[in-house]
């Protein structure tokens, strides 16, 4: 019998989640299927109690869903319960268990586009935004280390409640919260890499401000996001005119996936075979250095 996974969010008809995990699964003789599930969030309660009925086997979680689902599974893994986002869920005997891949996924697209180049002893990101999708990052560079960590949101408040639910003490005092409408006013020439979690939206809003700080000494620029056609997003544009590597997140959809579908199957993701049918879809590789 075909087993059943997907991924639910709202709206999904655009992810890229089911173009690769059904190569990678056809490719291994895996008999099942991959199929995106819209559900809106007044309805995601129900929805996991009816996809449980229906003998789904896993599926991934993606906006706007990963902190309610979190709330929602019978278990989590260490990384999904400290940052408190679930985007991968599996069938058990007692219930779905959650866990997060995006930590792991973003730091191997991220180990990917600096190449070790940066030392953590000296380096110093600056992350824009503070919604769900940064707790992945910002656990991820903790995990990982650096020298001093910014963040700018519009709101310095929620990114300092963020900042005290996921770094100790010791941690937090190498962090710095501004306003993004204080970005001109700050140091960003002192850090090595802008990473922006905003939204394509919230970017066209804020980001005229780039424009009026100094980014000469910035060593990339890494985007989140991802356009549907495969271009660079309007962040990474601004960094192709400084002539900077830039990366969106492709390689990160793409490496977080691979680690469900491992957890998922119990064995190596065909990373190839995936990276090949977005190569396919897109005309382009997963990550832009290539």
């Amino acid at each position: 019998m075909k087993k059943l996974y997907g991924v639910i969010g709202y709206p999904v008809s655009h992810s890229l989640s089911p173009l690769f995990q059904q190569a990678a699964m056809e490719s291994l003789g895996i008999d099942a299927a991959y199929v995106p599930f819209e559900i809106p969030s007044d309805q995601i309660g129900i929805a996991l109690k009816s996809m449980e009925v229906l003998g789904v086997e896993g599926f991934n979680v993606t906006i706007p869903h990963k902190e309610s689902v979190s709330g929602l599974v019978a278990g989590k893994d260490r990384i999904a319960t400290i940052v408190g986002a679930v985007n991968t869920v599996s069938r058990k005997a007692d219930g779905w268990f959650g866990a997060n891949t995006d930590v792991g996924g973003f730091q191997e697209a991220f180990r990917h586009f600096l190449h070790n180049k940066i030392k953590k002893e000296v380096f110093h990101p600056m992350v824009f935004g503070a919604g769900g999708s940064v707790r992945s990052v910002l656990f991820a560079l903790r995990e990982s280390g650096f020298h001093r960590l910014t963040i700018a949101n519009r709101s310095p408040d929620r990114a300092r409640a963020l900042l005290d639910a996921l770094f100790p003490p010791d941690v937090r005092k190498n962090v710095t919260v501004i306003s993004l409408a204080d970005l001109s006013n700050q140091g960003v020439g002192e850090c090595d890499v802008l990473i922006n979690a905003l939204s394509r939206e919230a970017f066209q809003d804020s980001f005229s401000l780039l424009d009026r700080v100094d980014c000469t000494g910035i060593k990339g620029f890494f985007d989140l996001s991802y356009r549907p056609d495969g271009l660079p997003t309007s962040f990474l544009k601004f960094g192709l005119s400084l002539h900077r590597p830039v990366e969106d997140g492709l390689r990160m959809l793409l490496e977080q996936g691979a680690l469900s579908f491992e957890i998922w199957m119990g064995q190596p993701a065909p990373r190839d075979i995936m990276a090949e049918a977005l190569r396919k879809k897109l005309g382009r590789s997963p990550s832009l250095l290539t």
